[in-house]
């Protein structure tokens, strides 16, 4: 049975593409020579950006700077070119979370602020939600405050059907224009504010108990109304009812006036937190988080924190639980959905058994296709000897869309400047790497694809500490940073369409005994290594035509899933890239 299965395998090997080209097509640093940290990008509809995030500089891009932390706005067009920067603000701190372009043209923007002058023309006490619209050509339409004696924040803004928005942040407040706070000892609520066109206040609801609660999305339901996902809830009182112990999953539905529909909490004895939930086309949910329980809603522990992902029922009935890892620390933050009805998840693992079958050092970028009953149809691990992780976007052309941070320049890592860099990756629809990036310079870089252009464009948003690299322009300390990456993947000819096998026995039976890379005549030069899940090197190859024998230091290894790499240099100059999972079977 073995061998049948073994030669099925072999017959069907995995072809290699041409590398793509991906090339810096243009950036730009934006601040002054304090420090300046972005934290979101919106693309608009004549093909530019508006790039926002707060600053404490008092010159270069930042010269209208009103005091303390200034909210930065910056308009580019489609070729990165300033189009009009202002600074927002008055003489306190002041921070933007989110931006939109609205239906018609306008710009939206949402954070907080400390001041009571300045741009700020009211403030109700402690930090405010804050939120303003701008002209195309960055005038003031109007902007307000929002709260109460407390302390509110964060800030993420959405258009409605109606032309309205809704907001989402934290209050502390149980006055002003926060009405339903659940007091407590520090306690902090989720609270979800609807406004007008004009910013007028039409509804609000502080969500949680009365200990910490707290959100991270919001999403519009189909039938008008919004799904909250908290990152946790560690309150059994007030709305939250049934918690299972110490830090809680927990979901509310809203109908569109924002009264609570229904809603549950998952978890366990121990810690979880939601990342990522999606509405399915039948109305039922699905929840993507992350548990370190073994009891409760959790039916199966890996061990260490496990992935969780849990599937709702429209009416707010829990369906089912997951959990995907190993024995070591497993995080998935984000979901695409596939074809087939099942999702692509990705995140970060540092472990070497379980689900998860290699691991080239700290944690890797850990990415797994599951189907719609949750069942694991592939898994893959990128990355090199230090630390990596990543959120994951359904790619415009096909694919899954990676986008992260990374501290290595090894392994699956490749270009990197030196210190913490922007990684940028795609993986095909069978889960192998198709292409990756390393954007930034010798200091450290952080951020994230926030926008896809026409064709094969990806914008980058974040901040950068470099000058070198690709990274030019610096202000001086942190500036914000964009950059755009175009992507060019060749046409592999026929005769160089190269193969790799993904299983070999090595039982001296004359039949598979060696892996080999296949289709190699018009390989010029080579490099073929392959790791066993602890990140050894078992085997490396720098000619085409070696072959491993599954022997290592002279040893027979034992049946295992192992990982290649793969570099080819092909006639005409063309290099091709590939890593995947191959299995020794004995």
């Amino acid at each position: 049975m073995l061998m049948g299965l073994f030669m099925l395998v072999v017959i069907v090997p995995h072809p290699l593409r041409a590398q793509v080209t991906t090339e810096v097509v243009w950036q730009r640093c934006i601040g002054g020579s304090g420090l300046d940290w972005g934290t979101h990008l919106t693309g608009t509809s004549d093909g530019g950006f508006v790039a926002i995030g707060w600053s404490a500089s008092t010159d270069g891009d930042a010269t209208d700077n009103h005091g303390g932390n200034d909210i930065l706005v910056t308009r580019l067009d489609a070729n990165g070119g300033m189009l009009w920067r202002r600074s927002f603000g008055g003489s306190s701190e002041d921070y933007a979370y989110s931006c939109i372009e609205a239906s018609d043209g306008s710009i939206m923007i949402a954070g907080h602020t400390y001041s009571t002058d300045g741009d700020v023309t009211q403030n109700q006490g402690d930090s405010d939600l804050w939120v303003f619209r701008l002209s195309p050509l960055g005038a003031v339409i109007w902007q307000r405050t929002y709260g109460g004696s407390g302390a509110e924040g964060g800030g993420e803004i959405q258009e409605v059907a109606d032309g309205g928005f809704v907001i989402h942040g934290f209050t502390g407040s149980s006055d002003g224009d926060v009405v339903d706070l659940h007091p407590g000892g520090g306690s902090q609520d989720h609270w979800v504010v609807k406004i007008d066109a004009s910013g007028a206040l039409e509804w609000n609801r502080a969500l949680g108990g009365s200990s910490m609660d707290v959100g991270t999305e919001l999403i519009h339901t189909t039938n008008g109304g919004f799904l909250m996902n908290f990152s946790y809830t560690a309150s059994n009182d007030g709305d939250v009812t049934g918690n299972h112990g110490t830090e809680d999953c927990w979901l509310v539905k809203l109908s569109a006036a924002g009264s609570i529909e229904w809603s549950l909490t998952i978890g366990g004895s121990q810690r979880e937190f939601g990342s990522d939930v999606r509405e399915l086309a039948n109305g039922d949910f699905m929840l993507l988080g992350n548990t370190t329980s073994d009891d409760g809603d959790i039916v199966q522990s890996q061990g260490g924190s496990d992935v969780l992902l849990a599937k709702i029922s429209g009416s707010g009935s829990l369906l089912w639980t997951r959990t995907f890892g190993g024995t070591g620390a497993d995080d998935c933050r984000s979901m695409a959905p596939t074809g087939d009805g099942g999702f692509v998840l990705a995140g970060s693992s540092n472990s070497v058994d379980g689900d998860v079958t290699s691991n080239l050092g700290e944690r890797d970028v850990w990415a797994l296709k599951v189907d719609a009953n949750g069942a694991i149809i592939w898994q893959r691990s990128f990355g090199g000897t230090m630390d990596e992780w990543a959120f994951m976007e359904k790619g415009d052309l096909g694919g899954y869309v990676l986008t992260g941070i990374t501290y290595s320049n090894d392994g699956a890592i490749m270009g990197g400047h030196g210190d913490r860099e922007l990684w940028l990756a795609k993986l095909d629809d069978t889960g192998d790497l198709a292409w990756q990036r390393c954007l930034g310079g010798s200091a450290e870089d952080w951020g994230y694809m926030q926008a896809q252009t026409a064709g094969s464009g990806f914008v980058a948003y974040g901040y950068t500490d470099s000058n070198d690299g690709d990274v030019s322009g610096n202000h001086g300390g942190r500036d914000i940073w964009v950059v755009k990456l175009n992507v060019t993947e060749p046409t592999v000819p026929p005769e160089c369409a190269l193969y790799v096998p993904n299983a070999f026995s090595p039982n001296t039976s004359g039949k598979n005994d060696q892996h080999c890379v296949y289709g190699t005549e018009c390989v010029t030069s080579m490099t073929f290594n392959i790791y066993d899940r602890w990140g050894n090197k078992v085997f490396q190859s720098t000619g085409p035509e070696a072959c491993w024998d599954g022997q290592y230091k002279g040893q027979l290894l034992d049946p295992a899933v192992f990982v290649y790499y793969l570099r080819a240099t092909l006639r005409g100059g063309d290099t091709v890239e590939r890593q995947g999972n191959l299995t020794l079977v004995r």
